[in-house]
């Protein structure tokens, strides 16, 4: 499975996976929605996605997601997952 993560840099919002990252976005709703391009354009390769949401609401929905999931996991920050 491929997962993205979208978490607070110091230059704004940015997209990891793994120990790469994206550039920087100006708000955590535009990095949302390019972590949901990125995983819709691998999942139409055959590949399982998701998207981790630093800082979301467990009730909080991300734009374009089809299901919200609170992870299971001990971290300092609050994540939910964008299932896509």
């Amino acid at each position: 499975m491929i997962t993205f993560n979208v978490v607070k840099e110091r230059h704004g919002w940015a997209i990891r996976m793994g120990e790469r990252m994206t550039m920087p976005f100006r708000s955590r709703d535009l990095a949302v929605r390019e972590a949901s391009r990125l995983a819709d354009a691998i999942r139409c390769h055959g590949e399982c996605t998701e998207v981790f949401v630093e800082g979301a609401e467990p009730n909080e929905l991300a734009k374009g997601s089809k299901r919200l999931n609170s992870p299971s996991g001990d971290s300092a920050a609050p994540r939910v997952a964008a299932v896509i």
